[in-house]
């Protein structure tokens, strides 16, 4: 058992990869809906972020509910484009039984961390981190969980999303 836990066990911090051996359904699994399976890989992110937080695997049922309360409350608009990704990973993490939550505290991109001016200080540490790159599919990019490194924890395609270059990513922080 990792002695340094984080939201990603050691594997976040270390590399020893405690968490290796979950199974998480991905974003172009046949039984989820046919939006999920194509454009689906920031959703299917936020829902690793949950998963690995409470060392929990959702169901395809949980994803839908979560996909179909998200439309409903227009954390996902009408062009299905995430616009409170913090919000959705809060509801995969209360689906699992998780307590705290998490919060969109800033950006990082060219080697520099960019905070939200409306984070406080205390908040301003990073547990979570999803990652925008471009690919070469249809869509020409792609969301992931990666690591404070940048370092893939798990790509919600399967099979992996080959990076063409980094945009940005996403930091979050976990509220207690």
């Amino acid at each position: 058992m990792c002695a340094y836990k984080t939201p990603y066990g050691c594997k976040t911090a270390r590399g020893c990869g405690l968490f290796k051996g979950m199974k998480h359904i991905k974003q172009n699994d046949g039984r989820l809906n046919a939006t999920i399976q194509k454009i689906g890989c920031f959703f299917i992110s936020c829902a690793l972020v949950a998963q690995y937080k409470t060392e929990k695997v959702l169901n395809t049922d949980d994803i839908e509910s979560v996909w179909q309360w998200a439309k409903e409350t227009k954390r996902i608009d009408a062009l299905d484009n995430i616009k409170d990704s913090a919000s959705i990973i809060n509801r995969f993490f209360k689906v699992l039984g998780g307590e705290g939550h998490f919060c969109e505290v800033g950006t990082f991109r060219d080697g520099v961390v960019n905070w939200y001016p409306a984070v406080i200080q205390k908040h301003r540490h990073i547990d979570a981190v999803i990652q925008k790159i471009h690919q070469a599919g249809p869509s020409r990019t792609h969301f992931r969980l990666v690591n404070r490194k940048g370092e893939v924890i798990e790509d919600p395609h399967e099979p992996p999303i080959k990076s063409q270059g980094v945009y940005y990513s996403i930091l979050y922080a976990f509220i207690e």
